[in-house]
C-alpha cells in the first residue's frame, strides 16, 4: 500500500474501532452495512453522515418554500392568509420526504403522473441514482 492509502486505512480501522468500542457491535455491522450500501468513502460515521443529510433535506425545504412563498406573492397576488395555507400545507407534503417515507423521485413522479408536468429534477435522479422508472 502507498502511503495515503496506508493512512485512509488507519484511520478507518480507528473510527471502526472507537465505534466497536463505544456503541458495540451492533453499530458497527450497522456502520459495514450503510457503507456497503452506499459506497460513500468519508471519514465521517453513519450516523454523522445521517445528520448532514436531514440538515440538508431541511435547509433545502426551507429554500423551496421561500422562493415558493415569494412566487406566490409577486406572481399571483396571494396574501398573508392565502401564503399561511400554502405554507402549512407544503410543510405537511414535505413531512414525509423528511421523515424518509417518500422520495424526491416519488413526489416528482406523482407530479408528473397527475398533471402530466414533466419535473427536471426526476431525470437528473434518473441519471444519478440509475433509478428506472416503472410504466
Amino acid at each position: 500500500m502507498k502511503n495515503k492509502e496506508m493512512e485512509f486505512y488507519r484511520a478507518g480501522m480507528e473510527r471502526a474501532y472507537r465505534l466497536y468500542k463505544e456503541e458495540g457491535p451492533e453499530a458497527l455491522e450497522k456502520e459495514i452495512r450503510f457503507r456497503n450500501t452506499t459506497h460513500i468513502n468519508s471519514p465521517l460515521l453513519a450516523k454523522e453522515i445521517d445528520k448532514g443529510i436531514e440538515d440538508i433535506k431541511w435547509h433545502t425545504i426551507q429554500t423551496v418554500m421561500a422562493m415558493a412563498i415569494g412566487v406566490l406573492y409577486s406572481e399571483f397576488g396571494f396574501g398573508k392568509k392565502r401564503i399561511e395555507r400554502f405554507r402549512d400545507a407544503f410543510t405537511e407534503a414535505t413531512s414525509g420526504l423528511e421523515e424518509g417515507i417518500v422520495t424526491w423521485a416519488d413526489i416528482c413522479c406523482n407530479i408528473e403522473d397527475l398533471t402530466g408536468v414533466k419535473v427536471d429534477l426526476l431525470e437528473r435522479l434518473e441519471q444519478r441514482t440509475g433509478m428506472i422508472r416503472e410504466t
